[in-house]
């Protein structure tokens, strides 16, 4: 038996490729398909992908217990549960694939805008890791704040730098001198290259100016783009941060297997041509 896809199911598939699930959604809903399992797993993506995790996770508790017990499913749901609380692993995870979810969208400026939060988020790790003293970290805490963090480097270590990141980086190059790890991904993040790209950042609509993006304008700042991304999980790797790579490359190819199955419908809502053939 061989298959024919036409139209809907061929450009979900495109539009789930590029994770762009608003789009995969609308279609689904404009064939009526907006309960089936698919579609409730896509919604929670949808949400997910914007950091809206308790949403997500709430749309991906309504699904049948059945589905909930699929593997891919319940890893879903599980690490949904540690984004709403913050877990450091979790949310770095999720930046990086943000990032990518850009580069692959051909999205610049909000690429620049990823690569600037990923770096704040770098620098307040490491600098409160270093003054708490919990077993389980939280993004979530309230000493995580910028507000907390410049008053501790004004009060106890006489670093009255207004800009958090040149702050923490003297702060790193001054008390952890000791510490190679954190060197190594400050040095990372301050130079030449990740500078240029700051810059193209600050000129930008997500910065201060309104200069367009283009990838050669990345590439010659940086060069190959992805080239952040290796570069970023390296600095996770020096700080024992474990990253899960390819989460919705997975989703997605459970999104797939459960939308063909979709097509076997009899109401062939999906416009689906089934072509019988005897070998």
């Amino acid at each position: 038996m061989t298959i024919q896809l036409i139209k809907s199911y061929d450009v979900i598939v495109k539009l789930i490729d590029r994770y762009d699930y608003g789009g995969a959604l609308e279609i689904l809903l404009e064939k009526g398909l907006e309960n089936v399992d698919a579609a409730i797993v896509i919604r929670s993506c949808k949400y997910a992908v914007n950091f809206d995790f308790q949403t997500a996770y709430n749309i991906i508790m309504s699904l049948p217990d059945e589905k909930k017990n699929d593997p891919i499913v319940s890893k879903l749901a599980k690490n949904l549960k540690s984004l709403i609380e913050g877990d450091p692993n979790a949310m770095f995870s999720e930046l990086v694939e943000n990032i990518k979810f850009q580069l692959v969208n051909e999205e610049y400026i909000d690429f620049l805008g990823r690569v600037y939060r990923f770096k704040e988020a770098i620098y307040k790790y490491i600098f409160v890791k270093e003054h708490i003293n919990r077993t389980r970290f939280s993004f979530l805490i309230d000493a995580m704040s910028k507000k907390r963090i410049l008053k501790i480097l004004r009060k106890k270590y006489k670093i009255f730098n207004s800009n958090l990141i040149y702050g923490i980086s003297a702060y790193v190059n001054k008390y952890l001198k000791d510490k190679k790890s954190c060197i190594e991904v400050v040095r990372l993040l301050n130079s030449e290259k990740m500078t240029r790209l700051i810059e193209l950042r600050n000129s930008s609509i997500v910065g201060h100016g309104f200069r367009g993006v283009s990838r050669e304008d990345i590439a010659k700042a940086y060069g190959n783009p992805y080239n952040v991304i290796d570069d970023f999980k390296f600095c996770l790797k020096q700080l024992d941060i474990i990253i899960e790579t390819y989460k919705y490359s997975r989703v997605n190819d459970f999104l797939k297997k459960e939308l063909f199955c979709i097509n076997y419908d009899n109401n062939n809502p999906m416009n689906i041509d089934v072509v019988h053939k005897t070998h």
